[in-house]
């Protein structure tokens, strides 16, 4: 009987009726499969900085100033890693959802800067990462030292005072570079690093247990001294000589401007120049951090036709990054052409005797107007306009 009915014709159309509720459901599973699987293919490349090249473009942050690098997004990844300073850039991997924090490489490992003290670039793609857990609170330490540097961060040659204060004790040692000095329980050092250095206080109390408590003592690159640009005589005849001086220390270049010329010179030089016209000559300094100072002086040329009259000037010599100002001039007297020159592009424009130019410099810059007088002497007159980072001072 059962061999009959699966071979009877109301049995084929109920199996064929089978299968085609099979083939409908399979069709159904893989038409909501498919764009899952189409999602899961077109999901951006995990590398941020593939993205980056791809477009031309990598996602950057820049220090507005010193900025401390830590090993997590809040100030409680205590201590800071490192830091970036004035003007450095990191290469961005990641970010908080608010934008508060940017993850980057730092050296051979990531940290994290805080968003409101850096600028950014290139940010479109950079992906948003989970907020890791803030690190676990500190372990109290019976008998505290109360160990503590002041200032914690100094520039050379600046000193810090480490200071600790522990009683009932066996014995005390500061050990800073491998070097261990027996110290009293009530006790100071006078230290005078040139880099950072971290100092470490072992405490061993009477019952033979130890523990130890540490200090940083960050120390900021240094500072280039004035330079003391100096003339051996500020007014020559035309075709006469004087010797310009300079001193300054701690740097990583200097540069002597004849005009338009660049000259790497040595930190404690000298040059001799012949003027057959007033003229203003530049020393640019960099620094240890990197900034690039400008000094500037002045040889008066006498004689021949009488100079003529000049009046240059910014209408603000100091502006926050991105903003504009005014350059304005009235020459008189006798004279044969007028060129403004922007030393930072080395870009010169003839202009008429009175006038006003806005400029947008995306650097600190140096503007000079020189006068060609009639007997060919030229006499140039500088205005510098310095650019700052506009933000919050505070560091996180």
């Amino acid at each position: 009987m059962n061999d009959t009915n699966h071979s009877s014709p109301l049995g084929a159309l109920a199996r064929s009726n089978a299968f085609a509720r099979l083939a409908l459901l399979a069709v159904l599973v893989l038409s909501l499969a498919l764009p899952a699987v189409l999602l899961v293919g077109t999901q951006p490349p995990a590398s941020v900085t593939a993205l980056g090249q791809a477009q031309g473009c990598v996602p950057t942050v820049i220090a507005y100033g010193q900025v401390n690098v830590r090993s997590g997004p809040s100030t409680q990844f205590e201590p800071p890693i490192g830091a970036l300073f004035a003007g450095q850039t990191a290469q961005v991997t990641g970010r908080l959802r608010d934008n508060s924090w940017y993850r980057i490489i730092f050296g051979d490992r990531e940290g994290w800067v805080f968003g409101e003290i850096v600028q950014t670039s290139c940010m479109q793609n950079v992906p948003v990462v989970p907020n890791p857990p803030l690190p676990p609170g500190p372990t109290p330490i019976p008998n505290p030292a109360n160990f503590i540097a002041t200032p914690a961060v100094i520039t050379p040659p600046q000193c810090s005072t480490l200071s600790w204060n522990v009683t009932e004790v066996a014995g005390v040692w500061l050990i800073s570079g491998g070097y261990q000095q027996g110290v009293g329980g009530v006790d100071s050092r006078t230290v005078c690093p040139t880099t950072t250095t971290t100092y470490t206080l072992l405490v061993q109390r009477r019952d033979g247990t130890t523990y130890q408590q540490s200090v940083t003592v960050n120390v900021n690159p240094p500072q280039p001294n004035d330079p003391n640009f100096r003339a051996d005589a500020y007014s020559v005849n035309p075709g006469s000589c004087t010797t310009l001086r300079w001193n300054v220390n701690n740097v990583r270049a200097v540069f002597f401007w004849d005009g338009g010329n660049q000259q790497g010179v040595g930190g404690n030089d000298s040059r001799q120049v012949c003027p057959l016209n007033t003229s203003t000559y530049r020393l640019q300094v960099i620094g240890q951090d990197g900034v690039s100072r400008d000094y500037f002086l002045t040889v008066n040329v006498t004689g021949g036709a009488p100079a003529p009259n000049v009046n240059f000037y910014a209408e603000s010599n100091s502006l926050p990054r991105g903003q504009c100002t005014n350059l304005r001039w009235q020459v008189s007297g006798q004279f044969n052409a007028i060129v403004l020159i922007d030393s930072s592009t080395n870009s010169t424009t003839v202009v008429g005797p009175n006038g006003d130019i806005v400029v947008c410099p995306n650097q600190s810059a140096t503007y000079i107007l020189r006068v060609t007088g009639v007997d060919g002497r030229l006499y140039d007159n500088a205005v510098q306009v310095t650019l700052f980072n506009p933000g919050p001072t505070p560091i996180p």
